[in-house]
């Protein structure tokens, strides 16, 4: 759903590149201007993809976005795991912006700002001399640019649930574990990879269970996928 959903959106961007009003490219020293309007402009929601952010990014727009929840705006926030790395961006978080929405997503998808659903900035990178930003006023590219944004929202866990496991569930011992039960190997094979006993590994693997909050194995997999504790392909290596 979610490549169909991207798919839509492309093949509606290329139908309204022509039309100026509905689809407007900006100069690269334009696009901080257009994402701030865009935020600024909001009256009902907010709904905002990152993938990457600079320190000097991340330094003015979350508290804008911070701003919005203050004024009434429901403000969503699809953010790639990868920016929790970032420790600017998680203190600003927390300090600008603790009532936002945040949910987290395993792959970048295209930047984003869409507000109330009628107006959105999209924009890509690799940096802010070459990036391209597009404003979007095409019924047909909003439309599906709302369906991508729900999609991705609908099926990402919360920055809470991110936060809420425990230091050893980060470590090197959980993630072999991990990977040994995404890699289908009996109990006895990965107690015998990771140097441990048989019950020693399935101690491990239920309290691994029980804090991922899965019913079973296979589920443990799929939300340490979602977390991003696990790639979202592994070779059991």
């Amino acid at each position: 759903m979610l490549l169909e959903a991207r798919r839509l959106v492309e093949s509606a961007v290329d139908r309204h590149r022509t039309e100026e009003w509905l689809l407007t490219a900006l100069e690269p020293n334009e696009g901080t201007g257009a994402v701030e309007r865009t935020i600024d402009s909001a009256e009902r929601s907010l709904s905002v993809v990152l993938s990457g952010c600079s320190d000097e990014e991340i330094a003015w727009l979350i508290p804008r976005l911070g701003r919005a929840v203050g004024r009434g705006v429901d403000v969503r926030l699809l953010a790639w795991v990868g920016l929790l790395e970032n420790r600017s961006f998680v203190d600003r978080l927390d300090k600008y912006a603790p009532r936002v929405d945040v949910r987290l997503v395993r792959e970048p998808l295209q930047e984003t700002v869409l507000a109330d659903g009628t107006l959105s900035v999209a924009w890509s990178r690799p940096g802010p001399s070459s990036r391209e930003t597009v404003v979007v006023r095409a019924p047909a590219v909003l439309r599906n640019l709302r369906t991508l944004f729900q999609v991705a929202w609908k099926g990402s866990p919360t920055l809470a649930d991110h936060r809420r496991l425990s230091d050893h569930m980060r470590g090197a011992v959980a993630r072999r574990i991990l990977l040994a039960l995404s890699s289908g190997r009996t109990d006895e094979v990965a107690a015998r990879d990771l140097s441990m006993s048989v019950r020693t590994y399935r101690r491990y693997v239920a309290e691994i269970t029980r804090e991922l909050g899965a019913n079973s194995r296979f589920q443990a997999g799929a939300r340490a996928v979602e977390l991003g504790l696990l790639p979202a392909t592994v070779d059991g290596a």
